[in-house]
């Protein structure tokens, strides 16, 4: 790429004065763009730079692939992998950079023109850190966005326990679940934390350390509840992933756009704290700065039983939320546009939604109200919350496969409402544990029957409840076939997904005075084996006069 006569170095000489005072620089295509926002230079070879306090790195320059990363002259690339990437990395991209500040600092931009994505890197002096961005313009095949880092295990020996599947021989499901000799599983999938209280992850060991600061979330998909891969010690490399979409259980599309920025911090060892990223809207093409964006603040209202209340804000430009404190609640840093607006208790949405247009340099006022469903009068189990939380097994499941040795078992030969939601379990599987035979009492059988409410936040393959009690089986009507998103739940560790509640009405003529016994069964077209069969998860079941 040529340099416009007017920004060239005066002399040969100074060409040479400039490039000894960026010796951690290798060889910045069209050498001699060092100044204040110097143009896009084509890489003709890899793009190196080095922070100068511990932190250096490569740039592949015909894939984009950061073949590189070193901390205090350690390489902490994993042996046969790339130390970071777009997905998979890329074939072929255009590869140009870009210096500022007489070369202080250095923006990378990867382009795939075959994917429609550009991945961009950010470094500047005295910062440990690659700050980064990825630009989606058009929908992904495979259907999943992330940056991966995979480093070397022997470095980073200190990771979630649940997620380190090196050395488990066993394949318990897919090619991503796994089981040691006494039956415990792990798996990557057990390696996660919900959006709304992310912090920054990674890996750690004697002087080192490697972590994502996921910072802006605001492009991923799935709410403030969703979470998904973040740290996997495989054994033959740490694997440390910002996903910004997957197909795992998610409810949302892709968002096309700007996601970001994020970055990779390496440490001596220590976690990181989170950082505001604005700065960097003067140097990635597309972000928009704090200025650019608005705010929502307002009241939300309702009976939500000691749950945290959450509003959130979901839209073709993002999602964001705030949680409820004394009623009040702000959400700050909005890019414009219109979104929906939700409130949530716990993790189950209460009232009605609202659509609210958020613009630049503005605060916008919102009102919300809504209050989780009533409790039951003739008996309840569970929390209506939108998680599975008190239920049997609930507190084993986000890091531990259905099928682990430290479960609980799934199936009783019955269940009682005496015993609490602590002894029935928190999902019901077509081949593992249905029907469910719960015993309840009534006092006196209402006149005109039972209501039964069996609240679910997710489903596989189509499961969903039905029920029989005294010669009288639900009709189908009752049962109506859920949202399909295509993708395994709790056996990824998730029971995040669209939370439906089923409502069956009982008839007196079904009931009797004392002990009653309910059969709960998992119905569905679909059939699998053991804990892949079709199945769901429980919020609460509530019991009331009809």
């Amino acid at each position: 790429m040529s340099i416009p006569s007017h920004r060239r170095p005066a002399s040969r000489k100074r060409r040479k004065a400039l490039a000894a005072g960026l010796a951690s620089v290798a060889v910045l295509a069209g050498a001699g763009l060092l100044g204040v926002g110097q143009p896009w230079a084509n890489a003709a070879a890899n793009v190196s730079f080095d922070t100068g306090t511990g932190l250096a790195f490569t740039i592949n320059g015909t894939n984009g692939n950061m073949t590189s990363l070193k901390h205090n002259g350690t390489e902490m690339t994993a042996s046969g992998f790339a130390a970071g990437q777009f997905e998979s990395g890329f074939s072929t991209a255009t590869v140009t950079s870009k210096t500022f500040n007489n070369g202080s600092s250095i923006l990378v931009s990867v382009a795939s023109a075959s994917t429609g994505v550009t991945q961009y890197y950010f470094a500047r002096k005295n910062d440990n850190t690659v700050y980064m961005a990825t630009n989606i313009s058009k929908a992904l095949n495979p259907g999943e966005a992330r940056f991966i880092a995979r480093l070397k295990p022997s470095l980073l020996t200190t990771s979630p326990v649940a997620a380190k599947t090196g050395g488990f021989g066993t394949t318990v499901e897919g090619s991503d679940v796994f089981a040691d000799t006494a039956g415990r599983t792990a798996s990557k999938f057990y390696s996660s934390q919900r959006l709304v209280a992310q912090k920054p992850f990674g890996a750690s060991g004697t002087g080192h350390g490697a972590f994502i600061l996921p910072a802006y979330t605001d492009m991923t998909s799935g709410g403030p509840f969703f979470r998904d891969i973040e740290v996997n010690d495989t054994g033959s490399a740490v694997n440390i992933t910002h996903y910004m979409y997957s197909g795992h259980q998610q409810t949302e599309a892709l968002r096309l756009g700007l996601h970001g920025p994020y970055a990779l911090a390496l440490t001596n060892g220590e976690a990181p704290t989170a950082r505001s990223m604005d700065f960097l809207s003067a140097f990635i093409p597309g972000m928009l700065s704090n200025a650019q964006r608005g705010g929502v603040s307002g009241t939300a209202s309702g009976t939500w039983n000691g749950l945290t209340a959450t509003v959130a804000l979901a839209g073709a430009n993002g999602q964001y939320w705030g949680q409820v404190k004394a009623g009040k609640f702000v959400i700050g840093h909005i890019k414009p546009g219109t979104y929906t607006a939700t409130l949530y208790a716990g993790e189950l949405a209460v009232g009605s939604t609202k659509t609210i247009t958020v613009t630049a340099g503005a605060t916008t006022a919102l009102t919300m109200t809504g209050s989780v469903p009533a409790a039951g009068t003739l008996f309840q189990l569970g929390t209506f919350d939108g998680t599975p939380a008190g239920f049997l097994n609930a507190d084993k499941i986000e890091t531990m496969h259905p099928s682990d040795s430290r479960m609980s078992a799934w199936k009783s030969s019955s269940y009682s409402v005496s015993g609490g939601a602590a002894k029935f379990p928190m999902a019901e599987f077509k081949s593992v544990n249905s029907p469910a035979a719960l015993g309840f009492t009534l006092a006196s059988v209402p006149a005109n029957g039972v209501k039964l409410r069996i609240a679910t936040t997710s489903s596989f393959a189509g499961g969903r409840p039905a029920v029989a009690i005294g010669g009288f089986t639900s009709p189908a009507s009752a049962s109506p076939a859920p949202a399909n998103l295509n993708s395994r739940n709790v056996t990824r560790g998730t029971w995040r997904g669209i939370n439906t509640t089923y409502t069956f009405t009982i008839p007196a003529s079904a009931l009797k005075t004392g002990t009653n016994t309910l059969s709960i069964s998992v119905v569905s077209g679909s059939s699998g084996e053991t804990f892949l069969s079709p199945n769901f998860i429980f919020d609460a079941l509530a019991l009331d006069p009809a």
